[in-house]
């Protein structure tokens, strides 16, 4: 059983008489988080919550919902939203999934204007579903996975209006966990839901992948979260662990150098023995803007590493955050995590968490420190009663 009790893959949005934002979200003034938010038993929910009140009591209000009309299931902690500026938009995109070959759902602002579903006709595998999506230099990277059949990578061009152009499916060893690209555009790269496996793909001229691994983990069962340097040089995944002193009980990181070719390069392996902390391993990463902290969700709480690039290092702060489980939950699964504010460490960072009631963490940063603390007013629940919430993304977002 995978370390979270609900695990999601997105659906399509059908943006059908959603509700216009208020103001646009790319007001300069303005904060905002945008959810893919599933219930697994039922439809598929999206939101863009707005960040207002005070820095002391500030307030997640949710000003527009997707409804979507599809369901979904799932099974990764996969990143499933993505926003990023064309030249003339604000482009939303998200995964789809339970329908062959379906991708991508794209929507544009100002609006917000609903721009289309795209569907990768080249998967004719009926069990592939679009489960997760990364945007590059221009590209929607989605990714289809087949579980007891072949898995897909599919490169889209965003063009004008966000629309997309498909320009081909490349089959993968494994269906995915988890996919980043370089900062720099070079390279994407990929842990699968295997033992031991990570890999990376080169990319080149109009999208094409290269693919240059697979590569095996140091002590560590799957790799789960994973972030990138702002100067594309290394890959950081939160681990699983498989046996003492690797286990789930303790903060476990795992690197690669990332290479000019988009290869792998030497592998480095923290923690695992209590030195990162004792939160449990198997959760989602996040660099600091300034990169002098990683934040890491656990299914419970969030801890603060310190980090270093070269030489590099990462060592615990001593700074663990107990999220609050609100109404008396049994249970709490923290996944992706999303910095507030592009500067030095960030004013504060989204966490979406899922169990039987959705909401979202919102907690302060020290600036100094990098420790967190979560706000008086904090989680904040969305409108759809019945979500699994997954993915998040902030606006603005983090420099890289």
């Amino acid at each position: 059983m995978r370390p979270y009790g609900k695990l999601i893959a997105a659906a399509a949005i059908i943006l059908a008489g959603v509700a216009a934002f208020a103001p646009a979200p790319d007001a300069s003034d303005a904060h905002f988080v945008i959810v893919n938010d599933n219930d697994i038993s039922g439809d598929n929910f999206g939101a863009v919550l707005k960040l207002s009140g005070t820095k002391k009591n500030p307030v997640l209000n949710q000003v527009a919902s997707l409804s979507t009309h599809q369901p979904s299931e799932g099974d990764g902690p996969y990143p499933q939203v993505q926003v990023v500026r064309s030249a003339t938009n604000i482009c939303i995109f998200l995964a789809s999934s339970e329908s062959k070959g379906n991708a991508v759902t794209s929507w544009k602002y100002p609006g917000p204007v609903y721009v289309g579903n795209y569907t990768d006709g080249n998967v004719q595998d009926s069990l592939a579903e679009g489960t997760g999506i990364v945007v590059a230099d221009g590209y929607v990277f989605a990714f289809y996975n087949g579980y007891m059949s072949a898995s897909y990578i599919a490169p889209w061009q965003i063009g004008p209006g966000c629309t997309l152009t498909l320009l081909g499916t490349y089959d993968i060893p494994y269906p995915v966990f988890n996919m980043a690209a370089t900062p720099s555009g070079n390279a994407l790269v990929v842990s699968y839901d295997v033992n031991y496996e990570v890999d990376s793909f080169a990319i080149g001229g109009n999208g094409a992948l290269t693919e240059r691994g697979p590569y095996e983990e140091f002590n560590a069962e799957a790799a789960w979260g994973l972030d990138i340097t702002a100067d594309s040089k290394v890959a950081i995944f939160d681990m699983q662990g498989f046996g003492p002193p690797y286990d789930d009980n303790e903060t476990e990181i795992n690197t690669f150098a990332i290479n000019a070719d988009g290869s792998l390069g030497v592998q480095g392996n923290f923690g695992a023995d209590g030195s990162l902390g004792s939160a449990h391993s198997g959760g989602w990463v996040r660099l600091s803007p300034d990169q002098r902290f990683l934040f890491v969700s656990s299914e419970t709480n969030v801890t603060t590493l310190n980090f270093t690039e070269i030489p590099l290092s990462m060592s615990y702060s001593g700074c663990l955050t107990d999220l609050r489980v609100p109404n008396g939950e049994p249970t709490l699964n923290a996944g992706t995590m999303a910095t507030v504010g592009m500067a030095g460490a960030g004013t504060g960072i989204y966490v979406a968490e899922t169990f039987d009631l959705s909401t979202i963490a919102l907690l302060s940063v020290n600036p100094n420190t990098g420790c967190t603390s979560e706000v008086t007013s904090s989680p904040f629940p969305l409108s759809d009663p019945n979500a699994a919430l997954w993915s998040l993304v902030a606006w603005p977002p983090r420099p890289f």
